[in-house]
């Protein structure tokens, strides 16, 4: 049987093109995995994990403070200079982390970091301090973005759990992060104190805030994602009734959500082309939601939707290319590519195709054309899903009915910063799920350097 063209984008968009009846049970979702980790302690593998965050700033704060950013490949500390009325100066260090330290001591790694901070406030970023600052007689106060495991206590304590990432160090797992920092301090003789431990996430949200007060939740949409926002400290009910106590009725406490590890087959509304990218991940059956609809799953749900064009001979010839056959070949980078609507654009996309792979016969810029469409079906329900998380968390805060201001969603990540078109058909999505009238209340801002402006902001709130 032979199948046109439009025949198969026919069945590829009722594959991956949501209208709303099937948004509805995600948002229903969604709103019921909020409720399942406000009560679930947050060990292991969690959701709704409290920052003890309490405050956010007005936008008028000034001072300068750290902030420390530690991934799987990189450290970056930051010195920044809070300027009142939203505006910040930043100067900051960055160095890999070698294969040395990433199997050494815990105090070796420990102290390369003290190096670094002593780095930043006697050379890189003298200029922001005080001279009391720089000579040590004034405190300098640091928020700590940890992307490792850690069981939270308090803003400023956490119990250090194994780290991953191609991290193993000795004499770490199970100390108090803050206390092996101070230590590591104390021996490079920096008055230097940590007091506050935040995700990313919580970051963004405390950063955009600085610029936008009456921001209420911070999203990442890059190569993964993530989200939080305030929630009222009764609601919290998996911190014991002691500590809950200990706020004033109406509190509120940011919480990371954890989304990315949102969703089940219960609900999501996953296509053959999800189970089999999801079979062929080395975690099957986790984070699907995140698989459907982030920076590092779309490039791969892309290929496997052209396989289907290539065998039914409607793409490059029916005969697939030379390396394009592997899983995970096919880069998100390249959809961005395919889709930036220009001509210029296209030649570029098909003389990156070329030299990426091996074509039988050189693919046609009809070919680019199918690609683009393909990429285009993709990543609009990438930018679907990405709308019903955030209609969840304004449901979850029941924004709409709590004022008539408009609502501020502080947005970061390479995802939605710098895909073609992805702010848009989130706005989209949105329009469709509330109508205009509503929709056109919700702002949808970029924020940047969530994680150094975001982690010295959590410093000033927290001393």
């Amino acid at each position: 049987m032979v199948v046109t063209v439009e025949a198969l984008f026919t069945i590829v968009q009722d594959l991956f093109i949501l209208p709303r009846e099937m948004v509805a049970p995600i948002v229903e979702g969604f709103l019921e995995e909020f409720k399942v980790g406000l009560r679930t302690p947050s060990k292991g593998l969690a959701t709704m994990i409290p920052s003890f965050v309490t405050r956010m700033p007005t936008g008028n704060e000034t001072g300068t403070f750290m902030s420390l950013d530690l991934g799987g490949t990189n450290l970056r500390i930051a010195a920044v200079q809070l300027l009142g009325d939203g505006h910040v100066k930043v100067s900051e260090v960055k160095h890999a982390i070698t294969p040395e330290l990433r199997v050494g001591t815990g105090v070796a790694f420990f102290d390369w970091i003290a190096d670094a901070v002593q780095e930043l406030v006697l050379e890189k970023a003298r200029h922001l301090f005080k001279p009391d600052q720089v000579s040590g007689k004034e405190t300098l106060y640091l928020g700590v973005c940890w992307s490792f495991p850690v069981d939270q206590t308090a803003v400023n304590h956490g119990t250090i759990l194994r780290m991953g990432k191609g991290i193993a160090l000795s004499d770490t797992e199970g100390r108090d992060l803050t206390d092996m920092f101070h230590e590591a301090f104390d021996r490079k003789g920096l008055n230097v104190k940590v007091n506050a431990i935040l995700n990313d996430t919580v970051g963004a949200l405390v950063a955009h805030a600085y610029a936008s007060p009456r921001t209420r939740v911070g999203f990442i949409f890059a190569t993964g994602c993530n989200a939080a926002y305030p929630e009222k400290v009764e609601n919290i009910v998996k911190l014991d009734a002691s500590v809950r106590g200990q706020y004033p009725a109406g509190t509120e406490m940011l919480l990371n959500t954890e989304i990315d590890i949102f969703g089940n087959e219960s609900y999501l509304p996953l296509n053959r082309y999800d189970l089999m990218l999801d079979a062929s991940h080395n975690q099957p059956k986790f984070q699907l939601f995140e698989k459907m609809m982030s920076g590092a799953y779309l490039g791969e749900l892309t290929r496997l939707v052209a396989l289907d064009f290539i065998e039914a001979g409607l793409l490059f010839h029916g005969d697939i290319p030379k390396g394009f056959e592997q899983p995970w070949s096919f880069p998100t980078k390249y959809m961005s590519a395919l889709e930036r609507d220009a001509t210029e654009e296209r030649h570029k996309s098909l003389e990156t195709m070329m030299s990426t792979y091996e074509f039988d016969t050189n693919p046609t810029l009809e070919d680019v054309s199918l690609m683009t469409r393909i990429c285009r079906i993709v990543s609009t329900r990438s930018a679907i899903l990405c709308a019903a998380a955030i209609v969840a968390l304004i449901e979850q805060q029941d924004l709409i009915n709590m004022s008539e201001n408009d609502i501020i969603i502080g947005m970061n990540g390479s995802t939605y910063e710098y895909y073609p078109f992805m702010e848009e058909r989130v706005h989209r999505a949105l329009r469709t799920w509330y109508g205009y009238e509503v929709s056109d209340r919700i702002r949808l801002e970029v924020t940047h350097e969530g994680g150094s402006v975001g982690g010295a902001l959590i410093a000033m709130l927290c001393t």
